[in-house]
């Protein structure tokens, strides 16, 4: 049974609680239901799309998620059993689940389930500091793991969303703003269906072969990528699931886009990539159509965070912005984007 926490204030609506102090409670309210964790010190760590804490417990650390957004138990267990597995089958480092946690949400009257997973050591690096040698190193990572995927056999209860056409631009999806789809304007939905009526062509052109199609990380921005004596790791699996290899390539060519050495940057994650795991000639044509997947994806995420602290005051102007680059992608079939933003 999970704890409760009583809000600060009280609010007539569902929507999540971005008030710190008020995470930190039930962040240390999950954590005080574990006796092995009870002299446990527990400090934010990060407030993006969920809470993430450290967990000082002596001498040993460890990271809560609290998910702000609903997720069901079956998702968080399918997502610490694909983590374990790479933990354990792989030499790569992702962050091993140690215990999924709850408490109750007096504010919305949900339970909010969150995951305590082993602390990673290493430290992420800004767009503006990737170099080639670290492109080409997430390149191989991302190889191995998608080697790992194709040869995984998950159980026969495994729940991870899917990133293909539907999981990413359909109702119920990952990024689905629900009624916040209003926020776009007629022009804005113009746009956005012609920009995916081109993606729609690309992902019917590859398929979804074994080789081509697998379980992906799915959020790999240059905040999720740590590096740790010359070695490169993952965290923040949530968005993790069924999903293009190509487009697990994306989020960081996205992120990168804006930039003057983009194209020697993108050269080499291609090149550490094909290094470890080949790929057809042709799919690099394809890249910048992902890569404005990912776009749209972006888009579909801001409208249905709009209170959000990260972009609160200003997600209307991303949108707008976003729009436009994607205007230039339909003439040019290259996505250029005017700044490094969220």
């Amino acid at each position: 049974m999970g704890l409760s926490v009583t809000p600060p204030t009280t609010t007539n609506d569902k929507t999540p609680n971005h008030d710190e102090a008020y995470w930190l409670r039930l962040a240390q309210a999950a954590i005080a239901q574990e006796p092995a964790y009870a002299d446990a010190n527990v400090t934010w760590m990060a407030h993006t799309h969920n809470a993430v804490f450290n967990v000082q417990n002596g001498p040993y650390l460890a990271v809560l998620t609290l998910y702000k957004h609903n997720v069901s138990v079956s998702r968080l267990q399918s997502e610490a059993r694909w983590l374990q597995a790479i933990s354990e089958q792989t030499e790569l480092v992702v962050g091993r689940p140690i215990k999924l946690l709850s408490v109750h949400d007096t504010q919305t009257g949900n339970i909010i389930r969150g995951v305590l997973k082993a602390y990673v050591e290493g430290a992420p690096k800004a767009p503006l500091d990737l170099s080639i040698d670290d492109m080409a190193r997430i390149g191989s990572f991302l190889a191995q793991l998608h080697h790992f995927s194709e040869q995984y056999e998950p159980p026969a209860d495994f729940d991870r969303p899917r990133l293909d056409y539907d999981g990413l631009f359909g109702k119920g999806g990952t990024y689905d703003p629900g009624e916040a789809i209003a926020v776009f304007t007629a022009h804005q939905l113009s746009i956005i269906e012609q920009t995916t009526e081109r993606i729609h062509k690309a992902m019917n052109e590859i398929g979804q072969d074994q080789a081509d199609f697998g379980l992906v990380h799915g959020d790999m921005l240059s905040k999720n990528i740590l590096f740790h004596e010359g070695d490169v790791r993952a965290i923040d699996w949530e968005f993790s699931g069924w999903g293009y290899y190509l487009y697990d390539m994306t989020p960081l060519l996205w992120q990168l886009k804006s930039q003057a050495n983009y194209d020697d940057l993108a050269a080499a994650l291609w090149s550490g990539y094909t290094s470890k795991r080949p790929l057809p000639a042709h799919y690099g044509p394809l890249l910048d159509t992902f890569i404005a997947a990912r776009q749209v994806a972006s888009m579909r995420w801001l409208a249905s965070n709009l209170d959000h602290p990260m972009v609160k005051g200003h997600a209307q102007a991303l949108i707008q912005q976003r729009t436009q680059e994607l205007q230039e992608f339909l003439k040019t079939g290259k996505l250029r984007r005017q700044s490094i933003t969220l």
